[in-house]
């Protein structure tokens, strides 16, 4: 018997609670230097999830020096006024982080429910309201996902659950791979619930692996896969399901929506 076998999924087939409110939803992208990708799936995926009035974008620029903070501004400023944008930027990192960086995403984020979305990924029409119904059958311990092999960058929780029970994504996994399959099995093995959308919501501009790693400091991601599987199998096997105990994580000083200065911690 494998591992999926003995964790919980939703049958993908039976709706028993009605949708009784709007919950607050953030679709988060980290972005550094791709502003070529995410000026073409911003609007559109923006436009596509109109029909839920409580959705927000957040994009949190890590320290991109492509031109993305002028372009926020020229394009997205009406947005942000409505709440329906939250541009956040930080001019901490060097390098990209993925780990780092989300953490960072979820905790400047609004909404009860976070979900991550890759800077390259186009979410498709009606992206948010699928999720309000998902959780509306699950309202606690969820993991919010494309499925159990390929999730493409797409983890969603309960914003709650992500901080308190699951610690965020590990920030010793470093550089490319494995981040999202150890946060997932975390959260399984602590018996969430697995509410999947399968691939209709998942779309993307394809990119290369180069590209995907240029920011990263170390760029061989054949090698840091290895590692971080490495990492995430060693913890899990000691029992710890909780990430970043006894440390500061998710944190940085940023700027939101070009006025407001905080350091998040």
């Amino acid at each position: 018997m494998g591992k999926w076998d003995k964790w919980n999924f939703w049958d993908g087939i039976t709706w028993k609670k009605p949708v009784t409110e709007f919950k607050r939803i953030s679709l988060c992208t980290t972005v550094m230097n791709r502003l070529h990708t995410l000026k073409e799936v911003l609007p559109k995926n923006i436009e596509d999830n109109l029909d839920y009035p409580n959705v927000e974008f957040l994009i949190l620029d890590y320290n991109s020096t492509d031109g993305l903070e002028d372009w926020m501004r020229d394009n997205m400023v009406s947005h942000m006024a409505t709440g329906l944008v939250r541009y956040v930027r930080t001019t901490d990192p060097e390098f990209y982080s993925m780990t780092h960086s989300r953490n960072l995403a979820f905790k400047c984020a609004t909404g009860e429910i976070v979900n991550n979305v890759d800077a390259d990924n186009y979410v498709n029409k009606s992206f948010a309201s699928f999720l309000n119904m998902l959780a509306h059958e699950q309202p606690s311990n969820a993991v919010f996902c494309k499925g159990k092999r390929m999730m493409h960058g797409r983890c969603g929780f309960y914003k709650d659950d992500f901080i308190n029970l699951l610690g965020g994504y590990d920030e010793d996994i470093e550089g490319y791979g494995h981040d999202d399959h150890d946060l997932v099995e975390r959260a399984m093995l602590q018996k969430f619930k697995m509410m999947w959308y399968g691939s209709r919501f998942c779309e993307r501009i394809k990119t290369s692996g180069k590209e995907k790693t240029v920011n990263m400091k170390n760029k061989n991601w054949k090698e840091t896969e290895t590692i971080n599987k490495k990492i995430s199998a060693d913890k899990i096997e000691k029992g710890i399901l909780k990430a970043n105990e006894g440390k500061i994580w998710g944190s940085a000083n940023v700027t939101v929506n070009f006025i407001k200065e905080m350091l998040i911690k």
